[in-house]
């Protein structure tokens, strides 16, 4: 397992999708960063990052023809994989918020962005994620905190780091002898605001009100509204937090 650790980049996304068109990347790749200067989450949303306080990486998975599992699979898989690692970090409410943050005492700490190049079929995917380490603020943002304001504590980087590279490879490994809807019920389990009267925007701009109730198989949010369950893809809608 080959780790690049550079002092700055745009996005260690975009860095890995480089080596990969150039042919100058193997399975399993990792590259990390403290200062990554246009980072970004799901649909192309800003992601604040703090130089030496916040950690960005990413992780190349290259699948060969036999082995090809659901992008939604790899969606839950990596998500709580990333998930189980913050988790051990300390004490505290700890949530996944559709499709891919993670949420510790009702506030993001983390996101992936996952993206996959398919040609014919799936050839490869990379796993990124940010996280909001030792920010002693995240301004501006106010669903947002660090780790250590949540957990009242630093946390040392380069181990961070170690532990979701090697979180993330293990279950590009072993995904293959995963149970499709174990692990899908186990994502549902960890959703944030699940079974909780909610307030949400679709992608006409509707605002409505319901309850979260889980995460369908092929990726899509089951919300029960007034009007009976609705299921919504990734991106045409949002969850609308109120200010704490």
């Amino acid at each position: 397992m080959i780790q690049i650790k550079i002092d700055a980049t745009e996005s260690t996304n975009d860095y890995l999708k480089l080596m990969l068109r150039q042919g100058v990347v193997q399975d399993g790749t990792a590259v990390r960063t403290l200062n990554q200067t246009q980072g970004r989450g799901q649909r192309g949303a800003d992601w604040y990052f703090e130089k030496d306080k916040s950690l960005a990486i990413s992780v190349l998975k290259i699948w060969n023809a036999s082995d090809q599992p659901s992008p939604f699979h790899l969606q839950w898989v990596i998500t709580q994989s990333v998930f189980a690692v913050l988790r051990e970090l300390g004490t505290a409410t700890w949530h996944i918020k559709w499709p891919n943050d993670i949420m510790a005492d009702g506030k993001k700490v983390a996101g992936l962005l996952i993206e996959h190049q398919f040609k014919g079929r799936l050839q490869s995917s990379i796993f990124g994620v940010g996280v909001n380490v030792n920010n002693s603020a995240i301004p501006q943002w106010p669903h947002a905190a660090s780790l250590a304001q949540v957990l009242g504590k630093n946390t040392d980087l380069d181990r961070l780091a170690q532990g979701l590279i090697q979180a993330i490879n293990q279950a590009c490994g072993t995904i293959h002898q995963n149970n499709f809807l174990t692990d899908l019920a186990e994502f549902n389990r960890s959703l944030f605001r699940k079974d909780i009267l909610s307030k949400f925007e679709d992608d006409q701009q509707r605002v409505f009100t319901g309850c979260i109730q889980g995460v369908t198989q092929c990726g899509g949010l089951l919300i029960k509204t007034e009007n009976g369950l609705e299921t919504y893809a990734s991106g045409t809608v949002k969850l609308i937090l109120t200010e704490s």
